[in-house]
Formats: structure tokens, C-alpha cells, sequence
């Protein structure tokens, strides 16, 4: 499990930040001496106050997370130019760290079997001052431009060749410089919109505080396999900025967005998701990276053939619960670059073939695409679902409304679905020449947690239900009271009220 490193949860803004950075800053500043060669007091408050502010968001966030977050003590992990590291100086974080120690306000703790890593978390007063807080919501301090487009690649040997090790034949990732372009410049730029658009938002859950912890555990368990902030799984809801990753050293694969909370979740869990209050629906492009494919190839795949639909027995359409299992194993064939992929035993065990014989069925499905269903096209239509995603958000952020990606689909207001879908088959015709269709998921309700969208819908099919007594309509009003959800979402309404007059919206310009 590799927990949040501080840096990569949000600074917030907020008077009560403010009033325990005010502290922490004084505190540290009491053995300040000036001389021949030391920078001015001031110099040093003003970066105490910025790692200060980071530090103490990030405690906050991960508090209310039930998690720490990782704090290193080793000086090389920081550094302005340090690739991948920490981008502040290590002397001024090393000294907040032993302030806050100091202060009583932090306990300490190694992980990893060989003490690899420290865990920090709030203690003492501040831990008392963060639970009397509570969770709310406070404004995330606007992403800079040059964090909001990574590029990576894999540990390769001197040939070239990715490096994989383990059972699973891994590979491990590595940061790259960006290289500098008009290209890059516009991705940054795009994106620093789009982020100042969604931060000033309230994204949230509209869940009882029970099943909020049912959320939480479940996407804990889900950890072990994490290995870098974005595959990693937790409820951390002031994460809302968004960054485009590039893959295997190239500007033209991969690209997607990443580190959006809601990206997390379990899909079930989705319908959940609420835009400033409001319930939201989520629209997905049906077979997206097939259809990406063929139209690459100089064909138009029929928007209402199921690219899935590859001749099992008994296929029960949309509702067959094989069809995500085989979405699976596509994806990962097309990602293959290296042809080291093999159909999990289990899988082919539950789809009742062979993977000679899924295989056959699957080119049989599409043999106009079978050549670049062998080739690891995956990044390359992930690259162009990035430019697709892109479009759709800046198109309907113009127009004011929050639209949050989840690669390919895509969650609005659920008054805005029809705008949703137009967009999305538009903008996919753009940038690939052919058609598609769009798939609509639920709203759900706290009564609808963990049901599946039938059972949902059976629901709503039965008549005996949608009545509820006076005495059960006044303890929903009362339980919703007692939401964190509903808190987190009122300190959003305060905010907006008092505060947004003041707000900078110009910040972030698209091109």
C-alpha cells in the first residue's frame, strides 16, 4: 500500500488553516537569528507559510480520511528541480516537520517492513481542533501549470526493453521532463481552466454517514496494489484538480486525466456523486477504445452493434454479467506493447472458453481490426480519447456546467444529460471521423447503496413503495442533519455565499 505523500493533496484555503499556520509559523521562527550571509526573517516566513499551509491541508485532509500521509525525512526527497520529488526546499520542510513534532500537533511512524517510509498524522491539539472542524469543504489552492502535464515511461534494460519483475511481471514507472512546446503550453493552459472551473465546485457523496464508512473500507481494501497517487484508493473529496499523464516518453500516447477523487470509487458507487448538492448522472461511450480503433483503420464501427457481443452462449446483452469481464480483457490485449499479456485462468474459466478459443472469437467479432487488436494501439486511442475529454469539458465549462471525467465517460447534473450526450457524439465524431452511441447510468439515493442499477430498477417498479409515514419523513430531515455529507456540502454554501464575490474566475484561460 503506498500512502499519500503530503504534496499530493491539495493547500487549502481557510481562516481556520490560517489561524493554526499563524502558530506554526511563529513556533518556528523563534530561533531565527539574523547575521552576515542569513536571509531576511521575512524570506523565511514566507516559505514557512507556504510548506506550513501545505502541511497542515494536507494533515486535515488525511485526518478526516482516517489515514496519515507520508512526510519523508531524507533531504533528497526534496528539492524546486527534484523530478518527481517534493518541490520544496528540504531545510524549510525539515523544520516545520520538527516544529510541528514540537508543537505536539504530530505523530511519526515507520512503514514498510524495513521502516521504508514515515507516516505522519495529526495529534494532540491540532487532531482535537481538525474533529471539532469537522469536514468541510475549503477552497483548493489552483494546481500550477507546469504540475498539470506529467510524462513517464518504464525502467527499461540497456536495449531498450521494459524491465518487468514479480508474479506479475510489473513494470515501474518513472518520471520524465516535459519538453517544452506550443502543445504543451495549450495542455496547460486548457487545463489550468478547467481546474479553476472545478475547484470552486462542491463535489461530494449525498451518503449516510454509515454508508460513508462502508465506502471508505471498502476502497481501503482496495490499496494493496497501489503504487503511485493515481491508482491509489481513498476518499480524499477536496481532491478535485485533475492532471494529464503522457506515457513511454511520448506527447502523443496516454494523456489522460487523473487524480479526480470520484475516479476512485467502485462505478456502483457513482450514482452517488453529487454537484453542489445537485444528483448527477453519468454518461459513457459505449465500446469507446474499439471504436477508436476502427476508425483509425479507415472504418465506422455501427454505434448500435455491442463491440462485446463477441458469440458466447446466452448472452443476455447490456445486462450480461460477462460483458465487463470481457471489456477487461480487451483492454488489456490492445495495451500489449510487449505480448507478455495472458488471459487470467479465472476469467476464461467464468466465460466457459479457452483463450485459444476467446481469442478466435473476439477477431471473428472484428476481423477488420484484428491486426491492430494484436499491435498495442491501447495508448495511442487513449491519447485520442484524452483530446475527446478535453473538448467536452472545456465545451460544457464554457457554459458553466461542472463535468467530471472518468476516462471514457463522463458526470454532470442530471439536468444537463441530454447536452452530456450531445457533446461527447460530437466531439467524438470530430476527432475520429465516425459515430457512436452513448450509454446513461442511474441516480441513485442513500437507500440504493451498493444495489446494483437492476435492482434499482426493480425498485422503482414496485408500488408499494415511495410512501413514508410522518415520523419516518422526520427523521430523514433529522439524520440528513447529522450527515457529514450535508455539513461538507453547507460549508460550500457558506463559502459562496460570503466569500465567492471576492473570487478570482479569471485565472486559467483556454487556447
Amino acid at each position: 500500500m503506498t500512502d499519500l505523500r503530503f504534496d499530493w493533496l491539495p493547500s487549502l484555503s481557510s481562516p481556520q488553516i490560517e489561524e493554526r499556520l499563524d502558530v506554526l509559523v511563529t513556533e518556528a521562527l523563534k530561533d531565527y537569528q539574523s547575521g552576515s550571509g542569513i536571509k531576511p526573517k521575512a524570506t523565511y516566513e514566507d516559505s514557512y507559510r507556504v510548506i506550513g499551509r501545505h502541511l497542515l491541508s494536507a494533515l486535515y485532509c488525511a485526518h478526516h480520511a482516517g489515514e496519515g500521509v507520508s512526510l519523508p525525512r531524507r533531504p533528497e526527497a526534496y528539492g524546486v528541480n527534484n523530478l518527481g520529488g517534493i518541490q520544496y526546499p528540504a531545510r524549510a520542510a525539515l523544520k516545520l516537520r520538527e516544529t510541528l513534532i514540537s508543537l505536539g500537533w504530530l505523530s511519526i511512524s515507520e512503514k514498510g517492513s524495513k521502516g521504508k517510509y514515515t507516516i505522519a498524522a495529526a495529534s494532540g491539539d491540532l487532531a482535537h481542533a481538525f474533529d471539532e472542524w469537522g469536514l468541510r469543504w475549503m477552497l483548493p489552492e489552483l494546481l500550477p501549470e507546469t504540475a498539470c502535464v506529467e510524462l513517464r515511461d518504464v525502467k527499461r534494460d540497456t536495449e531498450g526493453k521494459p524491465i518487468r519483475s514479480g508474479r506479475k511481471r510489473k513494470t515501474t514507472k518513472v518520471d520524465l521532463v516535459v519538453p517544452e512546446s506550443s502543445l504543451v503550453d495549450r495542455h496547460r493552459s486548457n487545463l489550468t481552466y478547467i481546474n479553476n472551473k472545478l475547484r470552486q465546485h462542491c463535489i461530494s457523496l449525498d451518503l449516510s454517514n454509515e454508508h460513508l464508512l462502508q465506502l471508505q473500507n471498502e476502497m481501503a481494501e482496495k490499496n494493496d496494489d497501489a503504487e503511485t497517487q493515481d491508482t491509489y484508493r481513498s476518499l480524499y473529496l477536496q481532491r478535485v484538480q485533475l492532471t494529464r499523464i503522457f506515457s513511454r516518453g511520448s506527447m502523443k500516447l496516454g494523456g489522460r486525466f487523473y487524480r479526480g477523487w470520484w475516479q476512485s470509487i467502485p462505478s456502483k458507487h457513482r450514482p452517488h456523486i453529487r454537484i453542489d448538492g445537485k444528483k448527477t448522472v453519468e454518461a459513457d461511450y459505449s465500446g469507446m477504445s474499439l471504436r477508436i480503433i476502427y476508425a483509425l483503420a479507415g472504418h465506422d464501427m455501427d454505434p448500435e452493434v455491442d463491440p462485446y457481443d463477441i458469440g458466447l452462449d446466452d448472452w443476455r446483452g447490456p445486462k450480461d454479467d460477462r460483458r465487463k469481464k470481457i471489456k477487461k480483457i480487451i483492454n488489456a490485449l490492445i495495451n500489449d506493447e510487449d505480448s507478455v499479456y495472458v488471459i487470467p485462468k479465472q476469467e476464461l474459466k467464468l466465460l466457459k472458453v479457452t483463450e485459444e478459443e476467446f481469442l478466435l472469437l473476439l477477431f471473428n467479432k472484428h476481423p477488420l481490426i484484428k491486426n491492430e487488436l494484436q499491435s498495442g494501439i491501447g495508448l495511442k486511442t487513449q491519447y485520442i480519447d484524452s483530446q475527446i475529454a478535453e473538448a467536452v469539458m472545456l465545451e460544457l465549462l464554457k457554459e458553466d456546467v461542472v463535468v467530471l471525467p472518468v476516462h471514457d465517460s463522463f458526470i454532470v447534473p442530471a439536468g444537463y444529460q441530454l447536452a452530456l450526450e450531445a457533446s461527447m457524439k460530437h466531439h467524438f465524431n470530430q476527432l475520429t471521423g465516425s459515430t457512436t452511441s452513448v450509454d446513461v447510468e442511474i441516480v441513485k439515493l442513500d437507500d440504493h447503496f451498493g444495489m446494483t442499477k437492476d435492482e434499482v430498477l426493480n425498485l422503482a417498479d414496485d408500488e408499494s413503495l415511495g410512501f413514508i409515514s410522518g415520523d419516518e419523513s422526520w427523521k430523514a430531515v433529522v439524520d440528513n442533519q447529522k450527515k457529514i455529507t450535508t455539513n461538507y456540502l453547507s460549508s460550500w454554501e457558506h463559502w459562496k455565499a460570503t466569500r465567492a464575490d471576492s473570487f478570482d474566475y479569471s485565472l486559467g484561460e483556454t487556447t
